[in-house]
C-alpha cells in the first residue's frame, strides 16, 4: 500500500439498519452555532505557546480531553506534545521542535519523530501513537516519557512485550476506561491491537497483510486502514476506517459491525447506516451523549453519527482553500482530530489551528 506521508497524516459502530422514512431525515435540520478559532493561528506555523492566537502549531492532528478539561494535542511536525487549556492558553508538555528522533526520558528532554494521535487515562497518563517511529509511548505523571510498546523505526507486525512487539503505522489511539488498556488502530497492519498498562501487545481483531471489509464474529472482521478509535465506558469499540470509508462497532461481546459508511464508496451524504458517504475518514471521539464525532477529511466536515447510525454534518462545506470562521457551517481544511471541548462544544484539527464549534443551545 502507498500513501502519501502528508495523506496519511491527513488520513488520528455498526449497526445497519432498514430503511428509514424520508420524513425522518427531513426533520434534522443543519446545525446551528459558530465555529471559531480556539488556539493557533490558521495558516501561520511554528511553535510558540501562549493564549489562543498567539499561540502556533504546526500540522496539529490528534486531540484528547484530559480529566481537568485540557486539550491535549499531537503537534505532528513540530514533533511536540502541547496542552491547551479550557481558557485556550497553550504551553508544551513533551518534545523539542528542533529534532525529529525518538528519545525517552524527561518530557522536555524527550523526542518524538512524528505524534499523530494521543490518548488520556482516567488518571492523567497521557499516550502518544509515534506514527512514523512505529512506536507507543507514555508520558507519565512524573513527566517521564517512556516507550510502551513497539520498535523505533522498524514497521511490522508481531505481539509480544514492549519492544518485542511491532506497529506498522499506528494511528488511532484510545484508552479503553474499565481495564486501562491502550487501544491503536494500526493503520497499516489492518489491524486493531492492544496494548496492557504493563506494554504487553495482542492483536483483537483484523488480520495483518488483509485490506477488506467484513463484518461478524470479531474473529473473523476484516477492517481497512483503520485510523481512528474510541471506546465508551461500557467497553464498545467504535473505528473509523480511511480506505473503507466507514465507521465499525465492536460490540463487549465480539460482534462487528458497520454504523455508517458504505463501505468502500466514497462520497458525501447525511443519512442513517449505509445511506449516509464519508471520504476519507480520519479520527473519532466520542461525546457526552454517547455520539461519535467523526473528521471527514476529504469532506472536509466533520460529521455526527448517533448511536443508531443517523449521520449529520456539523460544520464544513466542502472547500479545499480555506478556513472560514463564524456562524455554522463554516469551512473548514481537512480536519484531522477531533475532541469534546469546553462547554459542550467540539474541538477539531483544522489548518495549523484548533478550532472550535460550538452548537446552538
Amino acid at each position: 500500500m502507498s500513501i502519501s506521508r502528508r495523506q496519511t497524516l491527513h488520513i488520528a459502530t455498526g449497526l445497519l439498519l432498514g430503511s428509514v422514512p424520508f420524513a425522518k431525515f427531513a426533520l434534522a435540520a443543519a446545525a446551528t452555532g459558530t465555529l471559531g478559532l480556539f488556539a493557533g493561528q490558521l495558516r501561520m506555523h511554528g511553535h510558540t505557546d501562549g493564549q489562543g492566537d498567539r499561540a502556533s502549531f504546526f500540522d496539529p492532528r490528534g486531540l484528547a480531553t484530559d480529566p481537568h478539561g485540557n486539550i491535549v494535542v499531537a503537534d505532528a511536525a513540530n514533533a511536540l506534545i502541547r496542552r491547551i487549556t479550557p481558557e485556550g492558553v497553550v504551553s508544551t508538555l513533551a518534545g523539542g521542535a528542533e529534532d525529529r528522533v525518538s528519545k525517552d526520558g524527561p518530557a522536555m528532554q524527550a523526542r518524538f519523530v512524528g505524534p499523530d494521535a494521543v490518548a488520556v487515562a482516567p488518571d492523567g497518563t497521557i499516550y502518544i501513537a509515534d506514527s512514523y517511529a512505529n512506536t507507543i509511548r507514555k508520558l507519565g505523571r512524573d513527566g517521564m516519557v517512556s516507550t510502551l510498546a513497539g520498535v523505533v523505526g522498524r514497521q511490522g507486525y508481531a505481539d509480544g512485550q514492549g519492544s518485542a512487539a511491532q506497529f506498522n503505522h499506528p494511528v488511532g489511539i484510545a484508552v479503553d476506561p474499565r481495564s486501562g488498556d491502550v487501544l491503536v488502530a494500526d493503520a497499516y497492519n489492518n489491524t486493531l491491537r492492544r496494548i496492557t498498562p504493563a506494554g504487553r501487545v495482542h492483536t483483537f481483531a483484523g488480520q495483518a497483510g488483509v485490506n477488506d471489509h467484513r463484518d461478524g464474529p470479531i474473529g473473523q472482521a476484516l477492517f481497512n486502514t483503520p485510523v481512528g478509535i474510541a471506546v465508551d465506558a461500557k467497553g464498545t469499540i467504535f473505528v473509523s476506517e480511511y480506505f473503507n470509508q466507514d465507521v465499525r462497532k465492536i460490540t463487549p461481546d465480539g460482534q462487528v459491525s458497520t454504523l455508517a459508511g458504505n463501505p468502500g464508496r466514497r462520497g458525501d451524504a447525511d443519512g442513517q447506516g449505509r445511506a449516509a458517504l464519508f471520504r476519507k475518514p480520519q479520527q473519532i471521539c466520542l461525546d457526552a451523549g454517547g455520539n461519535i464525532i467523526l473528521a471527514d477529511g476529504g469532506n472536509h466536515k466533520v460529521r455526527r453519527i448517533t448511536p443508531d447510525g443517523v449521520v449529520t454534518t456539523l460544520a464544513g462545506q466542502g472547500q479545499l482553500d480555506k478556513v472560514e470562521l463564524g456562524p455554522l457551517p463554516g469551512a473548514l481544511i481537512t480536519p484531522y482530530g477531533v475532541a469534546p471541548g469546553p462547554h459542550g462544544s467540539v474541538l477539531v484539527s483544522s489548518g495549523e489551528a484548533v478550532l472550535r464549534i460550538q452548537l446552538a443551545a
